[in-house]
């Protein structure tokens, strides 16, 4: 399922169940245990199964929900009133998954920052340019139709990654442009 299709059933839960569900991150609660089969059962099938699971999952794994798993906090129901508490092994295994995050974030800088991001050049060369959207474009791949002269020197990881940060310095934009890679901002 697509980021995109997962982030439209949140957003029509936290629209249907405002006091249960929250867009934004640090406004999200610890949920009831089985809240699919509530959510599931309330929807009556206008959505799958599949669909409500893959969101759930997605939403329950954010860094601020499992930061939220405290032992002894409430959990809501879909109307937000409290249905039942956050055990001890609840805690447990959110601070294990927190710090799985965590260590994936820093080995994500580290690689980040210590060569440019790796560029699968033969998958992107079958790549339109629509879809390279993501990429900075120091390291955009030219329209197929033009092709560097024979005595252009090839681009080193290093250049790319000066000319990004040359690009970013001189043009930084004021916010963050929908749908780029956190991986991809300059330190």
């Amino acid at each position: 399922m697509s980021h995109n299709a997962i982030l439209a059933v949140i957003s029509l839960l936290a629209e249907k169940w405002p006091s249960c569900f929250s867009i934004i991150e640090s406004g999200r609660r610890p949920l009831k245990l089985g809240i699919r089969d509530d959510v599931l059962a309330a929807l009556d099938g206008a959505i799958s199964a599949g669909k409500v699971s893959a969101a759930l999952r997605w939403y329950v794994s954010s860094p601020e929900y499992q930061r939220r798993l405290l032992h002894g906090a409430w959990r809501v129901d879909l109307n937000g009133r409290p249905a039942g508490t956050v055990s001890q092994g609840d805690e447990a295994h959110a601070r294990v998954q927190l710090a799985a995050i965590e260590a994936k974030r820093a080995e994500c800088a580290s690689a980040s920052s210590n060569s440019a991001p790796a560029l699968n050049l033969a998958r992107m060369k079958q790549t339109s340019q629509a879809e390279q959207l993501n990429v900075p474009p120091a390291a955009r791949l030219p329209p197929k139709s033009t092709t560097p002269p024979a005595s252009a020197k090839p681009l080193t990881l290093k250049d790319v990654r000066g000319k990004r940060l040359a690009e970013d310095a001189e043009q930084r934009p004021t916010s963050k442009p929908r749908g780029q890679i956190r991986a991809w901002r300059a330190p």
